[in-house]
Protein backbone atom coordinates (compact mmCIF):
# COMPACT_ATOMS: atom_id res chain seq x y z
CA UNK A 1 0.00 0.00 0.00
CA UNK A 2 1.40 3.46 -0.43
CA UNK A 3 0.00 6.87 0.75
CA UNK A 4 0.62 10.08 -0.52
CA UNK A 5 0.41 12.79 1.95
CA UNK A 6 -0.42 16.09 0.76
CA UNK A 7 -2.13 19.02 2.15
CA UNK A 8 -4.57 19.46 4.57
CA UNK A 9 -2.39 16.33 6.12
CA UNK A 10 1.14 16.17 5.41
CA UNK A 11 2.38 14.19 8.21
CA UNK A 12 1.45 11.90 11.11
CA UNK A 13 2.89 10.97 14.37
CA UNK A 14 1.42 9.63 17.60
CA UNK A 15 -0.76 6.74 17.98
CA UNK A 16 -4.15 6.33 16.17
CA UNK A 17 -5.22 3.50 18.27
CA UNK A 18 -4.20 1.50 21.38
CA UNK A 19 -3.06 -1.41 22.40
CA UNK A 20 -3.34 -2.76 18.79
CA UNK A 21 -3.37 -0.18 16.72
CA UNK A 22 -1.05 1.53 14.32
CA UNK A 23 1.38 4.45 15.58
CA UNK A 24 3.14 6.79 12.81
CA UNK A 25 6.10 8.83 13.12
CA UNK A 26 9.17 10.48 11.19
CA UNK A 27 12.17 9.36 9.81
CA UNK A 28 15.05 10.18 7.80
CA UNK A 29 12.14 12.44 6.44
CA UNK A 30 9.92 9.60 6.04
CA UNK A 31 6.33 9.36 7.63
CA UNK A 32 6.65 5.48 8.82
CA UNK A 33 3.24 3.64 10.03
CA UNK A 34 4.31 0.20 12.37
CA UNK A 35 2.04 -1.70 14.69
CA UNK A 36 1.89 -0.79 18.43
CA UNK A 37 4.27 -2.54 20.63
CA UNK A 38 3.84 -2.79 24.21
CA UNK A 39 7.16 -3.05 25.69
CA UNK A 40 7.83 -6.48 27.89
CA UNK A 41 8.13 -6.54 31.63
CA UNK A 42 9.01 -9.38 33.15
CA UNK A 43 8.98 -7.59 36.90
CA UNK A 44 11.01 -10.77 38.11
CA UNK A 45 12.89 -10.76 41.53
CA UNK A 46 15.95 -9.96 39.51
CA UNK A 47 14.88 -7.21 37.87
CA UNK A 48 13.16 -5.63 40.50
CA UNK A 49 16.86 -5.70 42.42
CA UNK A 50 18.55 -4.29 39.29
CA UNK A 51 15.94 -1.38 39.90
CA UNK A 52 16.68 -1.03 43.75
CA UNK A 53 20.19 -1.01 42.85
CA UNK A 54 19.99 1.73 40.50
CA UNK A 55 17.71 4.04 42.55
CA UNK A 56 19.48 3.25 45.40
CA UNK A 57 22.44 4.86 43.49
CA UNK A 58 20.92 8.46 41.83
CA UNK A 59 19.59 8.64 45.55
CA UNK A 60 22.76 8.49 46.90
CA UNK A 61 24.32 10.91 44.65
CA UNK A 62 22.23 12.82 45.59
CA UNK A 63 24.25 13.79 48.77
CA UNK A 64 27.99 13.97 47.07
CA UNK A 65 29.56 17.34 47.62
CA UNK A 66 30.68 19.47 45.06
CA UNK A 67 34.20 18.44 45.73
CA UNK A 68 33.29 14.65 45.52
CA UNK A 69 31.56 15.56 42.63
CA UNK A 70 34.71 17.14 40.97
CA UNK A 71 36.60 13.89 41.00
CA UNK A 72 33.88 12.15 39.55
CA UNK A 73 34.06 14.65 36.51
CA UNK A 74 37.94 14.37 36.50
CA UNK A 75 37.51 10.27 36.62
CA UNK A 76 34.99 10.26 33.67
CA UNK A 77 37.42 13.30 31.65
CA UNK A 78 40.30 10.48 31.98
CA UNK A 79 38.31 6.87 31.54
CA UNK A 80 35.92 7.51 28.43
CA UNK A 81 33.93 4.38 27.92
CA UNK A 82 33.08 2.82 24.47
CA UNK A 83 29.31 2.87 23.60
CA UNK A 84 28.56 1.33 20.24
CA UNK A 85 31.97 1.62 19.26
CA UNK A 86 32.39 5.38 20.02
CA UNK A 87 34.74 6.65 22.49
CA UNK A 88 32.03 8.77 24.87
CA UNK A 89 32.61 10.62 28.38
CA UNK A 90 29.96 9.59 30.89
CA UNK A 91 28.51 12.55 33.09
CA UNK A 92 29.65 12.10 36.70
CA UNK A 93 26.27 10.72 37.85
CA UNK A 94 26.34 7.30 34.99
CA UNK A 95 29.80 6.74 36.21
CA UNK A 96 29.07 6.52 40.25
CA UNK A 97 26.06 4.55 39.40
CA UNK A 98 27.83 2.38 37.28
CA UNK A 99 31.17 2.37 39.58
CA UNK A 100 28.61 1.80 42.67
CA UNK A 101 26.27 -1.00 41.15
CA UNK A 102 29.31 -3.32 41.39
CA UNK A 103 29.52 -2.57 44.78
CA UNK A 104 26.02 -3.13 45.91
CA UNK A 105 25.71 -6.52 43.86
CA UNK A 106 29.06 -7.55 45.21
CA UNK A 107 27.28 -6.86 48.92
CA UNK A 108 28.94 -3.64 49.35
CA UNK A 109 28.55 -0.27 50.61
CA UNK A 110 28.14 2.72 48.59
CA UNK A 111 31.17 4.94 48.29
CA UNK A 112 31.30 8.94 47.53
CA UNK A 113 34.85 8.40 46.42
CA UNK A 114 35.66 8.53 43.24
CA UNK A 115 38.26 5.29 41.80
CA UNK A 116 41.75 5.75 41.34
CA UNK A 117 43.06 3.48 39.47
CA UNK A 118 42.04 1.59 36.31
CA UNK A 119 41.79 -2.12 36.07
CA UNK A 120 44.88 -3.12 33.98
CA UNK A 121 44.42 -6.73 33.68
CA UNK A 122 42.35 -9.13 30.45
CA UNK A 123 41.57 -11.84 30.03
CA UNK A 124 42.70 -13.77 27.21
CA UNK A 125 40.59 -17.26 26.97
CA UNK A 126 37.72 -18.91 28.38
CA UNK A 127 37.95 -23.37 27.92
CA UNK A 128 36.41 -26.21 29.41
CA UNK A 129 32.29 -24.75 29.63
CA UNK A 130 30.88 -27.04 31.46
CA UNK A 131 26.58 -26.80 32.95
CA UNK A 132 25.53 -29.56 35.59
CA UNK A 133 22.20 -30.98 34.03
CA UNK A 134 18.95 -29.74 36.27
CA UNK A 135 20.76 -27.60 38.12
CA UNK A 136 22.16 -23.46 37.25
CA UNK A 137 25.79 -24.25 38.17
CA UNK A 138 28.21 -23.53 35.74
CA UNK A 139 32.27 -23.62 35.48
CA UNK A 140 34.91 -22.81 33.27
CA UNK A 141 38.52 -22.32 32.97
CA UNK A 142 39.89 -18.20 32.29
CA UNK A 143 43.35 -17.08 31.34
CA UNK A 144 44.32 -14.26 31.79
CA UNK A 145 47.24 -11.41 32.97
CA UNK A 146 46.66 -10.16 36.09
CA UNK A 147 49.52 -10.15 38.69
CA UNK A 148 49.07 -9.17 41.42
CA UNK A 149 45.77 -11.02 41.54
CA UNK A 150 45.11 -9.69 45.17
CA UNK A 151 42.32 -6.99 45.41
CA UNK A 152 41.29 -7.73 41.94
CA UNK A 153 37.70 -9.10 40.95
CA UNK A 154 35.40 -10.67 37.89
CA UNK A 155 32.02 -9.48 37.11
CA UNK A 156 30.73 -12.66 35.23
CA UNK A 157 27.98 -12.11 32.94
CA UNK A 158 26.16 -14.96 30.97
CA UNK A 159 23.57 -14.93 27.95
CA UNK A 160 22.13 -17.22 25.09
CA UNK A 161 23.23 -16.65 21.82
CA UNK A 162 22.44 -17.54 18.61
CA UNK A 163 24.91 -19.37 15.96
CA UNK A 164 23.93 -18.64 12.47
CA UNK A 165 20.67 -20.08 12.16
CA UNK A 166 19.75 -21.48 15.61
CA UNK A 167 17.25 -19.99 17.47
CA UNK A 168 16.95 -20.97 21.19
CA UNK A 169 14.39 -19.50 23.25
CA UNK A 170 15.27 -17.64 26.64
CA UNK A 171 13.97 -17.03 29.89
CA UNK A 172 12.29 -13.66 30.30
CA UNK A 173 15.35 -12.72 32.52
CA UNK A 174 18.06 -13.20 29.79
CA UNK A 175 18.37 -9.39 29.99
CA UNK A 176 19.25 -9.36 33.80
CA UNK A 177 22.40 -11.29 33.66
CA UNK A 178 24.65 -8.63 35.15
CA UNK A 179 24.76 -10.92 38.11
CA UNK A 180 22.32 -10.39 40.97
CA UNK A 181 22.97 -13.33 42.42
CA UNK A 182 25.20 -14.83 44.81
CA UNK A 183 29.25 -15.23 43.10
CA UNK A 184 28.43 -13.12 39.93
CA UNK A 185 31.78 -11.02 41.29
CA UNK A 186 34.37 -13.42 42.30
CA UNK A 187 38.02 -12.92 43.47
CA UNK A 188 40.76 -13.24 40.55
CA UNK A 189 43.61 -15.97 41.20
CA UNK A 190 46.85 -17.41 39.52
CA UNK A 191 46.00 -18.09 35.92
CA UNK A 192 44.60 -20.39 34.39
CA UNK A 193 41.95 -19.54 36.62
CA UNK A 194 38.88 -22.32 37.40
CA UNK A 195 35.45 -20.57 37.62
CA UNK A 196 32.12 -22.17 39.18
CA UNK A 197 29.00 -19.70 39.43
CA UNK A 198 25.58 -19.82 40.26
CA UNK A 199 23.77 -18.27 37.25
CA UNK A 200 20.48 -16.60 38.39
CA UNK A 201 18.95 -16.81 34.55
CA UNK A 202 19.07 -20.22 32.94
CA UNK A 203 18.64 -23.72 33.22
CA UNK A 204 18.25 -27.09 31.26
CA UNK A 205 20.88 -26.52 28.55
CA UNK A 206 21.16 -29.24 26.04
CA UNK A 207 24.84 -30.43 24.81
CA UNK A 208 26.23 -27.88 21.98
CA UNK A 209 23.95 -24.71 22.95
CA UNK A 210 25.57 -21.72 22.88
CA UNK A 211 26.48 -19.41 25.61
CA UNK A 212 28.61 -16.38 25.45
CA UNK A 213 30.27 -15.99 28.83
CA UNK A 214 31.00 -12.41 29.59
CA UNK A 215 34.10 -11.30 31.98
CA UNK A 216 34.19 -7.29 33.40
CA UNK A 217 37.72 -6.73 35.30
CA UNK A 218 36.78 -4.91 38.17
CA UNK A 219 39.87 -3.14 40.51
CA UNK A 220 39.54 -3.62 44.08
CA UNK A 221 37.85 -0.23 43.81
CA UNK A 222 35.39 -1.67 41.73
CA UNK A 223 36.15 0.38 38.42
CA UNK A 224 35.76 -1.79 35.41
CA UNK A 225 38.13 -2.59 32.58
CA UNK A 226 38.03 -4.19 29.32
CA UNK A 227 35.42 -6.32 28.53
CA UNK A 228 36.64 -10.00 27.34
CA UNK A 229 33.33 -12.18 25.96
CA UNK A 230 33.79 -15.49 24.47
CA UNK A 231 31.24 -17.26 22.44
CA UNK A 232 30.98 -21.52 22.66
CA UNK A 233 28.85 -23.97 22.86
CA UNK A 234 28.38 -25.67 26.14
CA UNK A 235 28.98 -29.79 27.63
CA UNK A 236 26.00 -30.96 30.01
CA UNK A 237 27.14 -33.62 32.30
Amino acid sequence: MKVLLTMPISALTGAMSRPTGLVAFSWRGLTVLRSFVRPTNPDSAAQQAIRNILTQCAQAYQSVTPTERAAWAAYCAANPVTIMGQSVILPEISMYVRVNAYRLIDGQAISDAAPTVMADFVASDIASRAYVAGTTTLSFVVTHNADPVTGRLWLIKTTGSLASQMVRVKDNDYRLADGVATGSIVPVTATPQTIEIITPTFANWSNGDYMDIQLVPLSAEYDPGTKYHSTDTIAVS
